[in-house]
């Protein structure tokens, strides 16, 4: 076989292949695709070294294989260097003790080069290995093997084209002799010879047509002069050459297969019509091979779209050679690689954690959370916050953040417990089949913020009596803190000088310090200040809050002195007639223990004829001076008592007695009462008419009035008859001002009494058009 065919059978391709797997790459430096060879390097001889470069790995195995096959190689690697993030290995490639190379027998191989990580799928390198020739003189190793030397040669091969060569470069001079010592069959030998430089040639007349391949073998004898220098046999393969290309049942094809199911894995099987059918990948793939009798396509190593997407459309053209590939015909066959959802959901950050301070407002954000789907589909994800009972509504996921969604509490012993932590998920999901979820654990610790200020509550007005000992309790101030820890507050007076009273600064109990007089001072205004002992996260007195408020203490008033009038004598002058409703004095009394007296008459009041109102005295407007019958005294001298009234003490009352010395004058005059004996009288009916009040108007203001309602009767009559007489374009008599209902005046006909006016206001509600 020569050079050419070798060269179509075994393609010289150098295959560069990164594989990321998680920041995972094998790559090779100093790697040349072809290298040369005698054929008489002995084992051990190095004929190709390259490095390794592998990533975030390490290589578990470096092999080697050759096409032909044989077992002539052997590969060694060791590591020059290792970091955190590579390993980097030298590899070398030797012969080993079995090699064999004969130039006249395989000119060329192809070694395939596999590097295997512990994590890495394979990465496989190759190199095009050339035999050099030597005139070494001596017949080819592999003519003198047991087994002879193998050649192939199609039947269309031009006649005297070298078929093999036994001696390599021979030496004219040598005078080397060929002789065929037997053919197989035998009619072999008059088909071939053997010329004088050791050649074997196509016969003169070329290989006739046979639809199945010839097999001939012939032994052969180098003789020089006497001496033999080797024997051998060779085996010629003529193959046959079918003149039809072979045509492919189906020259399209399109194929689905799921990523990730390894190397070796079927994709499809192409059928071409045509006997010994030889199939290749028009173009090298390193992603897929096919089997070249069989037909079958299969993957070359673990497809994975997450990490290369670009295989997830291959277009594969498929050559179909006859088996003296002369002749051949193309199929295509379109491979998707589809997506498997394989992956879970990747976030950044994996963890949220925070700390923010209670006070932190609605839709503040906590966290970008940066999420992606790392299968090749890359769907679209859902994120759910998944809380416990204390987080509910807390928090909202919206536009890749985790924002506030409802105020966050520090202040409670149900937080105290919880560590003042907040603790949720958001649960990330993408949209493949199956959904696969990510969860993204929450952490949200609430810092504590002294926000509220300290609040008084319930009665600020506090009651104690004037002659209390020293340290009475008056009242407890009560204020609560909302901060936790709750009511941690703190009470003092402020401004109190001389001090009177004393705060327990805990408990907030008011007591007396001093004796307290009620008619010194009746009312003290404590201003007490609450101050809360909470803080932020640092301590600074600056940051802790204060509330005033004012409590009035009253000075129970004790009755211990009685009113005092003055003056305590009055004398009045008055005459009988004086109405009773006129006050005939005010007394003018006070009393420090009570703001309210008590006035009443105790003595000097005969016949009853006066009465106290408060602090004023009135007559009853009842004397009688009638000389026939009770004559009341001129003179009264009338005892007024003033008590106190002290609500603090109501058993407890002190009085004042007052004199008031009234003169009455009759309004007749009346006989003196004698010591003269009674007569009987004989009664007497008389009528008395009396007469209270009247008015009796001057003559001038009768005869004014007379005159002022004559004109105004004589005005308004003049106005109704000009009305009656007057009638507009309509053929109505209606004046203006009686279009609109509203008030007017009427005259009035009948009167009850001549003093009562002439006209009258009333209010309009129609006019009749037609008529005044």
């Amino acid at each position: 076989m020569d050079l050419s065919s070798v060269s179509r059978l075994l393609p010289l391709l150098l295959i560069f292949w990164d594989n990321f797997s998680d920041g995972q790459q094998i790559v090779v430096e100093n790697f040349e695709s072809i290298a040369t060879v005698p054929e008489n390097s002995p084992a051990g001889t190095k004929i190709h070294e390259f490095q390794a470069i592998v990533f975030n790995d390490a290589v578990l195995e470096i092999a080697v294989t050759s096409t032909p096959e044989s077992e002539f190689f052997m590969i060694t690697y060791r590591r020059i260097l290792r970091t955190e993030i590579l390993n980097r290995y030298i590899v070398e490639t030797f012969l080993s003790t079995k090699a064999s190379l004969d130039y006249e027998w395989a000119p060329i191989y192809l070694l395939t080069i596999t590097i295997n990580g512990y994590n890495l799928p394979i990465h496989f390198e190759q190199l095009q290995l050339l035999i050099q020739d030597v005139a070494d003189e001596h017949c080819g190793i592999q003519f003198q093997t047991p087994g002879g030397a193998t050649v192939r040669v199609e039947e269309t091969a031009a006649p005297l084209s070298q078929i093999y060569t036994i001696v390599s470069a021979p030496s004219p001079a040598e005078n080397f002799i060929y002789t065929i010592t037997e053919a197989v069959p035998a009619s072999a030998e008059d088909e071939f010879s053997v010329d004088q430089s050791g050649s074997i040639n196509v016969p003169f007349s070329g290989f006739e047509h046979r639809n199945e391949e010839r097999i001939f073998e012939l032994h052969i004898r180098v003789t020089q002069n006497t001496d033999t220098i080797c024997t051998g046999t060779l085996r010629i393969v003529v193959i046959p050459v079918n003149h039809r290309p072979p045509i492919f049942t189906s020259v399209s094809m399109a194929v689905s297969i799921p990523e990730n199911q390894g190397p070796e894995y079927y994709v499809a099987t192409l059928t071409a019509t045509g006997d010994r059918i030889h199939y290749h990948l028009k173009d090298f793939n390193p992603s897929f091979q096919i089997g070249e009798a069989t037909g079958i396509i299969k993957t070359s190593y673990n497809l994975d779209l997450d990490q290369k997407p670009g295989l997830a459309v291959n277009l594969l053209v498929i050559v179909a050679f006859d088996d003296s590939y002369l002749y051949s015909s193309l199929a295509n066959v379109t491979v998707y690689v589809t997506d498997v959802n394989d992956n879970d959901p990747r976030c950044t950050p994996p963890i949220l954690v925070a700390d923010i301070p209670e006070t932190t407002p609605v839709e503040t954000t906590l966290f970008d959370l940066t999420c992606s789907d790392p299968d090749y589909s890359k769907t679209n994800l859902s994120y759910t916050i998944v809380a416990n009972e204390n987080s509910y509504f807390k928090f909202k996921y919206h536009a890749s953040s985790v924002k506030v969604n409802e105020s966050l509490d520090y202040d409670s012993a149900k937080m105290a417990n919880l560590d003042f932590q907040y603790r949720a998920a958001v649960i990330v999901t993408d949209g493949g089949t199956p959904p696969r979820t990510t969860t993204v654990s929450m952490l949200v610790t609430v810092t504590q913020v002294n926000e509220f200020p300290p609040v008084f509550h319930g009665i600020k007005t506090f009651s104690v009596p004037e002659n209390s000992p020293v340290n009475t309790l008056v009242g407890i101030v009560n204020a609560t803190d909302a901060d936790w820890v709750y009511n941690n507050v703190r009470f003092s007076i402020v401004g109190h000088d001389p001090p009177t009273f004393y705060i327990h600064p805990d408990i907030g109990q008011i007591n007396t310090l001093v004796l307290l007089d009620f008619e010194k001072i009746d009312t003290y205004i404590l201003t007490i200040q609450a101050v809360d002992m909470n803080y932020n996260v640092l301590f600074d007195s600056s940051q802790q809050r204060t509330t005033y408020a004012q409590y009035t203490i009253n000075v129970e008033n004790v009755n211990d002195v009685p009113p005092v009038c003055n003056p305590p004598f009055y004398k009045e002058t008055i005459y009988s007639t004086l109405a009773d409703s006129i006050s005939i004095v005010t007394l003018s009394c006070t009393d420090k223990d009570s703001s309210f007296l008590n006035y009443r008459i105790v003595g000097g009041n005969i016949n009853n004829r006066f009465i106290s109102q408060r602090d004023s005295l009135f007559s009853k407007n009842t004397f009688s001076y009638n000389p026939d019958g009770i004559s009341d005294p001129t003179i009264f001298e009338l005892q007024i008592e003033v008590t106190d009234d002290n609500g603090a003490d109501s058993k407890l009352t002190l009085t004042t007695t007052v004199i008031v010395i009234v003169h009455v004058i009759p309004w007749t005059t009346t006989v003196p009462t004698t010591t003269a004996p009674l007569t009987t009288r004989t009664p007497i009916n008389k009528m008395v008419t009396v007469l209270n009040n009247y008015w009796k108007p001057e003559a001038w203001f009768v005869v004014v009035l007379t005159l002022v309602s004559a004109l105004a009767a004589v005005a308004l009559a003049l106005l109704l008859w000009n009305c009656r007489s007057r009638k507009s374009s309509t053929g109505t008599s209606l004046p203006t001002w009686l279009t609109t209902p509203g008030p007017v005046l009427l005259w009035k006909h009948v009167r009850a009494h001549k003093s009562d006016p002439l006209v009258g206001s009333v209010h309009l509600l129609h006019a009749n058009p037609q008529y005044a």
